[in-house]
Formats: C-alpha cells, sequence, structure tokens
C-alpha cells in the first residue's frame, strides 16, 4: 500500500461543515467500515475496487459524516497521502 488516509491514520482531523446548516460535521469512520458485518475486516484497496467510486484510482478516502445539528449525512473525500513521499520529506 503505497498511500495511506491522514484521517485515518491520525495525521490529520476531518473539519468539514454541514451544507445545510453549516455546523461542523462529525467524522463517523471510513464510509467501507459500513458496507457489512466483515467489511471492516476486508483490505482497504479491495473495498474501493467494487463501491461504485473512483476512490482506488484518485487515491481517496471516503468518510462517512453527519451533522449533529440537523442530522443530515455527507460522504466526505479524503485524498490519501503517497506515503513514500511523506517519508522523502521527513528524511530531509
Amino acid at each position: 500500500m503505497s498511500h495511506l488516509c491522514p484521517v485515518c491514520n491520525g495525521f490529520d482531523t476531518l473539519q468539514e461543515e454541514c451544507p445545510r446548516c453549516q455546523q461542523p460535521l462529525i467524522d463517523g469512520g471510513r464510509l467501507y467500515d459500513y458496507y457489512g458485518d466483515y467489511s471492516p475486516y476486508r483490505e482497504i484497496d479491495d473495498s474501493k475496487l467494487d463501491n461504485g467510486y473512483a476512490d482506488f484510482i484518485h487515491h481517496q478516502c471516503l468518510h462517512a459524516c453527519w451533522c449533529p445539528g440537523c442530522s443530515a449525512e455527507q460522504t466526505v473525500i479524503v485524498q490519501e497521502w503517497n506515503a513514500f513521499e511523506q517519508q522523502k520529506k521527513q528524511d530531509v
């Protein structure tokens, strides 16, 4: 795996506003984890191959979010980092 989600790995926090009421959304975690009983145990890239999104190609992580104010649900796309490029930046 050459790409990783900065939110899932604790390097960044998800900071998105609700499109309806502009309150901060609550991150419910990876969308893939809600697909079924065993979905949290599937390989991340494997889950991306059959979900109907282009997230595998574009190196994106989909997060299921909800609004505490109006109860709206929103899928938020987080751009994944290239793990090798991040390591090079830290080594310099």
